[in-house]
C-alpha cells in the first residue's frame, strides 16, 4: 500500500538538490519517490537512501497583525475625518470599546503584579461649548510584594478606560524599593510633596505597619512589612503616593554610606542591649583617622519627638475635672 503525506500548509521542498517543489494542500506518494531512488541507487551505490530534504515554513501576514487594538477600533468606528467634525460623527463616540487584553495576567511567573486602585473620583470643568464637562480620574499603584512597584494617575470619560490607562501607565514606571532585611527601609526618611509631609521611621520585624491607609497599601505591594509613617499637613492621597515613592527612593544602603564614609556602619538592637552590630564594612578598608565634625550629618529632631523622649507631652485633658451625670 503506498503511504501518502498530506502537507496542510504552505512549503517549500527541495529533494537531491533539485529545484524546489511548492506544494499547497496536495499529496506526495512515498512510491514515486521509492522508484526513482532505486534506480538512482542501482547506478551510484554511494548515493545515501534518503536524500537530504530541507523544509521551509512561510507566514502569511495581514493587517489584523500589524496594527494595534487602538488603530484597529479607530477605523471600525470612524472616529477620524470629516464625519468627526460635524454631527454625524460625534455619535460614534458613545459606543464602548471592548478591552482587547481583558483577562490577561500581567506578567508570568513569578512576577505578577498586583492591582490597587488608591482613588477613584469624578471631576468636572467647565468649558465654553459644552459647558460643564465631566471626566473620571483614577491613581493605581501596582507592585509584586518583593520592592517592585509603580502608581499613575489615569482620566478619561468612563471609569474602566480611566482604569484601564492608569494600569497600563503605571506598569511602564516601575520602582525598585530597595529593603532591610525584606521587611523595612534601611533609616528614617522625611520626605515631602507640595503641603504634604512623610516621616517615616525604621521599626524591627513584627512591629507591623502603623502608617496612613494609603501608605498601608502601598508598602503591602513594595513588600514593606514593618514602618511607622506619621503624615504632617495636607492629606492630598496624590500628594502621599508621590512623597512616599520620592522617599523610599532616595534611601541610602548601608554598603553606599560605608564606601561614601570609609567607616564601619554599626546598628543598635533592643535584644542584643549596648552590644553593636556591623552591618556594613568598606571595601577598600576603614581609615585609620576619625571622622571630622565637619563632616557629621546635621540631624534635624522634631520638637514633638523630643517633648515625647523627655516626657514633657501631656494631653490637654489631663487635669481637666468631668462631671459624671
Amino acid at each position: 500500500m503506498a503511504a501518502s503525506i498530506r502537507l496542510c500548509c504552505a512549503l517549500r521542498i527541495t529533494i537531491g538538490g533539485a529545484a524546489p517543489l511548492r506544494t499547497i494542500g496536495g499529496a506526495v506518494h512515498i512510491s514515486q519517490l521509492a522508484s526513482q531512488t532505486s534506480a538512482v541507487l542501482q547506478r551510484n551505490p554511494a548515493v545515501p537512501l534518503f536524500p537530504a530534504t530541507s523544509w521551509q515554513q512561510t507566514r502569511h501576514s495581514s493587517f489584523f497583525n500589524k496594527l494595534t487594538a487602538a488603530e484597529l477600533w479607530k477605523g471600525v468606528l470612524a472616529d477620524a475625518g470629516s464625519g468627526n467634525k460635524k454631527g454625524r460623527g460625534k455619535r460614534t463616540k458613545r459606543k464602548q470599546k471592548k478591552d482587547l487584553n481583558r483577562g490577561q495576567v500581567i506578567g508570568e511567573g513569578i512576577f505578577v503584579l498586583v492591582l490597587f486602585v488608591v482613588q477613584l473620583k469624578s471631576v468636572s470643568r467647565m468649558t465654553a461649548k459644552e459647558g460643564r464637562k465631566r471626566t473620571q480620574s483614577c491613581l493605581v499603584a501596582v507592585g509584586n510584594g518583593q520592592g517592585a512597584a509603580g502608581f499613575a494617575l489615569g482620566k478619561a470619560a468612563d471609569r474602566m478606560t480611566a482604569l484601564r490607562k492608569a494600569k497600563n501607565r503605571a506598569i511602564h514606571y516601575l520602582h525598585y524599593i530597595e529593603r532591610y532585611n525584606d521587611h523595612t527601609v534601611f533609616h528614617d526618611i522625611e520626605s515631602q510633596c507640595k503641603k504634604t509631609t512623610l516621616r517615616m521611621k525604621k521599626q524591627n520585624e513584627g512591629y507591623g505597619l502603623h502608617c496612613h491607609r494609603v501608605v498601608i497599601s502601598v508598602c503591602k505591594l513594595i513588600g514593606i512589612r514593618d514602618m511607622y509613617c506619621k503624615v504632617e499637613g495636607s492629606v492630598n492621597t496624590l500628594n502621599i503616593t508621590r512623597a512616599l515613592f520620592n522617599g523610599l527612593a532616595s534611601q541610602e544602603l548601608h554598603q553606599t554610606l560605608s564606601d561614601k564614609k570609609q567607616l564601619h556602619v554599626i546598628e543598635f538592637q533592643e535584644h542584643r542591649g549596648p552590644l553593636p552590630m556591623v552591618v556594613a564594612s568598606p571595601k577598600d578598608g576603614a581609615r585609620p583617622d576619625p571622622e571630622p565634625e565637619d563632616e557629621v550629618h546635621n540631624t534635624k529632631l522634631n520638637w514633638k519627638d523630643v517633648r515625647v523622649a523627655q516626657g514633657l507631652k501631656h494631653s490637654v485633658w489631663a487635669n481637666v475635672k468631668r462631671n459624671i451625670l
